[in-house]
């Protein structure tokens, strides 16, 4: 009686070990795929200029970064493309500082 209990006990051991195994790699990649999105997501933290006259700017930028701006702006036409151009101007003076 007491071998079939440790083999019942052991088999059930190796078992819970493989599931909780199968859980830990899926717990990794899903922590993986929540941090892939958490970067890409976009923070609009600006300072509101809506009072001020502001005017159009005129800047010079390379050919196939600009056909590359105008894709990303498409794809995300939820943000307007002066919020877009600041916040990748205020974090590149931010991470070049």
């Amino acid at each position: 009686m007491k071998e079939f209990f440790n083999y019942i006990f052991g088999r059930t051991a190796r078992l819970l070990r493989k599931q909780i195994a199968v859980l830990e790699k899926e717990l990794a990649e899903f922590k993986e795929k929540l941090e892939e999105l958490e970067n890409k997501a976009i923070v609009v933290d600006l300072q509101d200029d809506s009072d001020m006259n502001v005017g159009p700017k005129s800047v010079r930028i390379n050919f196939y970064v600009w056909e590359d701006w105008k894709q990303f702006c498409e794809d995300h036409e939820e943000y307007s493309k002066k919020q877009l151009i600041s916040l990748a101007l205020k974090e590149f003076m931010e991470k070049h500082q």
